[in-house]
Formats: structure tokens, sequence, C-alpha cells
């Protein structure tokens, strides 16, 4: 452990707070933190008070303001894997395929908050903006245009990430109760037949 890591320890940091899962604990509060206040919300101490923790073992673990909110927005997964992944079977169905994956990790309770905290934190956030878009527009939907679509990938990836993006505003941060409520089947077939033609069909 490092000089400066064990001073804040020493200093009144309670050394039972770095066992294995203080780390997972406020990295999860910060991903809710931001989901449902924003981005520009959540703050070190808030972080700390409610994740039970001194504000001195946050930066311990993460170093700054600005570090702790990158990880908490990183998701773990490979958007290229994914992409091609969906891609395995018929073309016809693409759509569909690419929904029902897609709705599966925003449901996933592993990986839900970290997809509501990047969507969020991306609204106002140019950095965690940019980094969505490089991962979620140019790597999963852009992998997927260029190896199915018949023309413009770059439009089609774009027009196909915005749906989702605003299906997932609207279902996991706006919470219309139409679309919290709805059963998974029905959003996959809907959202299934758009994508299939912003990928595939005439535009």
């Amino acid at each position: 452990m490092s000089t400066t890591a064990s001073a804040a320890i020493d200093g009144g940091v309670d050394s039972q707070e770095t066992r294995p899962g203080t780390r997972e604990r406020i990295l999860a509060v910060a991903q809710r933190e931001i989901s449902e206040r924003g981005i520009d919300g959540v703050s070190i101490r808030t972080v700390a008070k409610l994740a039970g923790v001194d504000p001195r073992l946050v930066r311990h673990y993460f170093g700054s303001r600005e570090r702790l909110l990158l990880y908490a927005v990183q998701i773990g997964e490979d958007p290229y894997a994914l992409a091609r992944h969906v891609s395995e079977g018929s073309p016809r169905t693409l759509g569909r395929r690419t929904a029902k994956a897609l709705l599966e990790h925003w449901d996933n309770p592993r990986l839900s908050m970290p997809y509501r905290a990047r969507l969020s934190a991306a609204l106002t956030n140019e950095e965690i903006g940019e980094l969505m878009l490089d991962e979620f527009v140019t790597g999963f939907f852009g992998t997927l245009a260029k190896l199915h679509s018949p023309n413009k990938p770059e439009l089609r990836a774009a027009l196909a990430g915005a749906e989702v993006v605003g299906l997932a505003l609207c279902r996991y941060l706006v919470a219309d109760p139409v679309l919290t409520g709805a059963d998974q089947d029905d959003l996959v077939r809907n959202l299934g037949r758009t994508i299939q033609h912003y990928l595939t069909g005439e535009l």
C-alpha cells in the first residue's frame, strides 16, 4: 500500500472499511446516484455518506470525483464481441436478436445500474457522451451495420442507436409507466422490427 493510502487509513479511516466489497459498494452507490440525480449532482461526500464510509476512503480507491464517475459508468462488456454474437443467425431476424440482447443487458441486475448511470451521465457530460457514442453507436451498431447493411452503414448505425437510446431513456430514466410495465417480449418484437428496418431495410 502506498504511503498516502496508509496515511489516509491511519488518519481516521476504519481499516475494516477496506475489506473486500467496499469498493464495489461505493461504485454501486455512485451508479445509483448518477442515474437518479445526474452526474452533476454527485459528490464524493454524498457517495461516502450513503455507502457508510469515510470520504477519504473513496479517494483512496478512486483518487478523484472524476475518476469515480468514470469508473461508475464502465460496463465491462465488449461491444464488438456482443455485435458478433448477435450477428450469428438468420439476417431476417437480426433486429429481434439485437433488441433481445440489449434489453436483457439493460434488465440484468448486474448490469442495469451501470447502464443507467452511463445513459444519465451521457446527457450532460461530454466525455462520457463520447464514450457511449464510441462503444454503443460506433462499436456495437457500427459493427452490425458493416456486417449486414446494404449501404450507408454509419447512418444506419446512428439511426438504430438513437432508437434504442430513446427507448432506454424513457423506460429506465424517465420511467414511463407504459414502458416500464411493458412485457419484454413485446418490446423485443416491436423494437426489433425498427432495428431490422434501420439496419437492413430501404431508407
